[in-house]
């Protein structure tokens, strides 16, 4: 039996590391700026295995190479599946007529369409699965993919008819998966490719009238029952109860939203490995509770019915929460952690790990770019690294059992280094994916996280197990009733201990390594020599009065954001931090101010702007004013006429007006602001826009908004002796009606940037606009292929360097940009 174990145990020692090597290049696969074709790898596999075969004596090559080649064939096979199934590039923005069923739970969302509330629609945000398509498609093999979609300005019929499970007939316009490309930005596209979504659209009833086919019962369908006996509850946040249980937090109010964020709990309510393993505790202590019973009745207990029970009822809190990406992976970890644990003796803690990291990136080989792969696997390898080799709860101490009370005292310490450890270290992962940390959650999370688990998630699960019950409906009152009290403890938390600090992440990789060293430092089992240590390096990154990813000394960083088709320019120097216009709102209520804008300026290490520019009142320059507003101090506010009091009633901040022949200096900037010349202007046409010219130390960056020619050839006449700009943002996105001649020989910029949307019905820049900036020299830019572009001056230097966001290397970002030339690449009209 000895030289089993003992052989076992090498074994399991040995497989480990293959299991990180598979999985390691499933990661650099993963990594490549472009896919190279998969028979690449299969010719090389054979060279590469009989060299190892060669050397077989001296060296052992072989099974780690064969793992290296597994992992990498298996991602590169997943990834170019994962490409191909999409819509066609050349069936951008076509038309269809679909049979299809709802499959997760509409989402409505208000939206207002202009500024303030003068109008406001709802919208309906779902995802649907192809039955069938009718007539000719124009894209073949269509069945069975998924798409998400939206359907604009719904009628009350509507709203009630569309639930979950339900099956249509509807006209769509589909897109093939795209989305802005920003730095620190949520990667939608990347997002959608990682859910096999096929298209994203909307609902054109003017193109046929939508025809509701009835509903199909299934697993959609039970979990919209489930949220309507949900919010049909009498409690006080019955969005809550639907959150924790169906990962549905589409009726999260801003300020519960707001509250989780500003306290670092934000996570207690997206369904993740915390709430998959609390359901699988819940399940396991069940069925022990069960065993025993059993165990009473018939004088022999079920062997490994606790594990059974706790697989199954993850499972099932997996499906009923729709099956996120975060919840497969908490599952895939689960059931290896559980499967491990029923099996102890045979398998460690090192193996399970690394066991469910290869498990995960084989179901899913992209999941690592997302946030919740790395704040699941480095807060269980924190953990498993915290409490290695340190002595059971329990279990004999110094040769004697440990007595009850002090089973109770280590078991309190043990929860408190286990909250420590966590929060330890997931520092790195909160600064890298969220710039910045909550100082007063780890202390709010010592009782939310019990809260959740013990006196909300069981009593949850019980009414649901339990619905249509009375037993059910006061389990789920219950639930709801601690759930808000949670909520007001955290009220309380939030005004009496340190809120959310916004840091940058480290400014490079240097830093970044040599905090993660100090973080491994400190999660070393206690009583190691030099563990403080870590401290030292772990420090810089958490002082705000240190250099980080913000660093702009002696420097002017312009960053023109991806907003799609809208407008959105950052600008940064040591003492100044500007913005003009804050991009578009979307009729599904989607702020670009609120996801791009202020989430680029916290990850740069940016907790407030000095200045904001909104240019006039279109809603592509105004409309994200409001989100932004919401999430960020703003300063002083200019805009012309009269849209600066509509301004200052959404913000409440300083306003003033923009005013052709005013001069300011803001810190090293100074703005000449050239256009318009009259006050009392709405401020809501395009040639009310605010225009400006902006200096710092030579460099000339020319703003104009919407302008029309009519505009351009006035300032040309008003301004004739004015020097060539170094940079120049395009007129009205490119449109024909701007960037007339005589701007271009006015201004003589020496690089334009289009802002504009990728294959925009406007067909945005237009292609004589691009060929006559190409003409004049001009180097052109177009935020629709290289996603957000930063320009950066630095001191004594007249050429910028300049950055691409979709340079930055993820495959998924090369495939839209197939034309050549400079008309054909920066302009679509001729492809709509």
């Amino acid at each position: 039996m000895g030289v089993a174990a003992d052989t076992g145990r090498a074994g399991a020692a040995g497989l480990t590391p293959l299991l990180w090597i598979y999985s390691l290049a499933i990661v650099a696969s993963g990594c490549l700026s472009r896919l190279p074709p998969l028979h690449y790898l299969l010719w090389l596999s054979p060279l590469l295995l009989g060299v190892a075969w060669l050397l077989r004596r001296r060296t052992r090559l072989l099974p780690p190479l064969i793992a290296a080649l597994v992992g990498a064939g298996w991602a590169l096979h997943h990834n170019h599946q994962a490409l191909a199934e999409r819509l066609p590039l050349d069936a951008y923005g076509g038309d269809f007529l679909l049979e299809l069923q709802v499959v997760s739970l509409p989402e409505i969302r208000i939206a207002s369409f202009g500024l303030g509330d003068r109008s406001r629609a709802t919208s309906l945000r779902f995802s649907a699965r192809v039955l069938a398509p009718v007539g000719a498609s124009p894209s073949p093999g269509m069945e069975g993919q998924l798409l998400d979609l939206t359907w604009y300005r719904v009628d009350p019929q509507v709203r009630q008819q569309l639930r979950a499970g339900s099956r249509w007939l509807l006209p769509l316009r589909l897109k093939r998966p795209r989305g802005s490309i920003n730095p620190h930005g949520f990667d939608y596209e990347g997002w959608l490719l990682q859910r096999g979504v096929y298209a994203t659209g909307y609902v054109r009833p003017q193109d046929h009238r939508p025809r509701y086919l009835g509903d199909t019962p299934g697993l959609p369908a039970l979990r919209q029952w489930l949220r309507d006996r949900l919010t049909a509850l009498p409690v006080r946040r019955s969005e809550l109860l639907c959150a924790l249980l169906l990962g549905d937090r589409s009726g999260l109010s801003s300020g519960d939203r707001q509250l989780l964020r500003e306290t670092g709990t934000a996570h207690l309510l997206a369904i993740s490995g915390l709430h998959v393993g609390m359901v699988t505790g819940f399940f396991l202590l069940l069925g022990k509770l069960l065993g025993r019973l059993v165990g009473l009745a018939t004088g022999a207990t079920p062997r490994g019915l606790a594990v059974f029970l706790a697989l199954a009822g993850s499972l099932a809190y997996t499906l009923l929460a729709g099956a996120p990406l975060s919840a497969r992976r908490a599952l895939a970890m689960t059931w290896v952690l559980l499967l491990a644990w029923q099996w102890r003796r045979r398998i460690g803690a090192g193996l399970a790990y690394s066991l469910a990291l290869a498990l995960v990136l084989t179901l899913q080989p992209l999941a690592f770019f997302g946030a919740g792969f790395w704040l699941s696997f480095v807060a269980v390898g924190a953990l498993l690294l915290g409490f290695s080799g340190r002595l059971r709860i329990g279990g004999w101490a110094g040769g004697g059992k440990v007595s009850g009370g002090g089973s109770c005292s280590l078991e309190a310490r043990a929860l408190l280094r286990s909250q420590w450890l966590v929060a330890i270290g997931l520092v790195l992962p909160s600064l890298v994916f969220f710039s910045g940390f909550s100082p007063g959650g780890l202390l709010l999370n010592l009782v939310a996280i019990p809260w959740l688990g013990f006196a909300i998630l069981p009593p949850l699960m019980l009414g649901t197990l339990l619905t249509g019950t009375w037993v059910g409906d006061w389990c789920s009152r219950f639930a709801g009733w601690q759930l808000d009290l949670l909520m007001d403890f955290l009220e309380a938390g939030r005004g009496a201990l340190p809120a959310w600090q916004v840091l940058g992440p480290p400014a490079d990789l240097v830093v970044l390594c040599l905090a993660a060293l100090g973080v491994l430092l400190l999660l070393l089992p206690a009583g190691l020599p030099g563990r403080r240590l870590g401290w030292l390096f772990l420090l810089p990154p958490l002082l705000p009065f240190l250099p980080h990813a913000n660093g702009t000394a002696d420097s002017l960083r312009l960053t023109v954001l991806d907003v799609g088709q809208g407008l959105a320019v950052v600008l940064r120097t040591p003492q100044q931090r500007l913005l003009y216009d804050t991009g578009p709102l979307s009729g599904s209520g989607w702020s670009a101010g609120s996801q791009i804008i202020a989430p680029y300026l916290l990850g740069e290490g940016v907790p407030a702007l000095d200045t904001v520019i909104v240019s006039h009142g279109d809603m592509d320059h105004a409309g994200g004013f409001a989100g932004l507003s919401e999430t960020l101090p703003l300063g002083r506010t200019v805009a012309p006429g009269q849209l600066a009091g509509r301004l200052r009633g959404i913000s409440g901040g300083r306003v003033s007006q923009c005013l052709a022949g005013n001069d300011v200096t803001l810190g090293d900037l100074r703005l000449q602001w050239l256009w318009p010349d009259i006050r009392g202007l709405s401020g809501e046409e395009n040639d009310h826009s605010c225009v400006v010219l902006i200096d710092w130390r030579g460099v000339r960056i020319l703003l104009t908004g919407d302008i029309s020619s009519q505009v351009e050839r006035q300032l040309s006449s008003r301004y004739p002796d004015l020097a060539p700009v170094d940079l120049l943002i395009a007129p009205h996105h490119g449109s024909r009606s701007s960037s007339s001649p005589a701007l271009v020989d006015w201004a003589k910029p020496r690089q334009v940037i289009f802002s504009a949307g990728f294959r925009h019905h406007f067909g945005h820049p237009h292609p004589d606009v691009v060929r006559r900036y190409s003409a004049s020299g001009a180097q052109l830019f177009n935020t629709a292929d290289s996603g957000a572009l930063e320009f950066t001056w630095r001191n004594g230097d007249r050429l910028p360097t300049i950055d691409a966001a979709r340079s930055a290397g993820r495959f998924w970002y090369v495939d839209h940009t197939d034309e050549t030339g400079d008309a054909g690449r920066l302009s679509r009209r001729g492809q709509l």
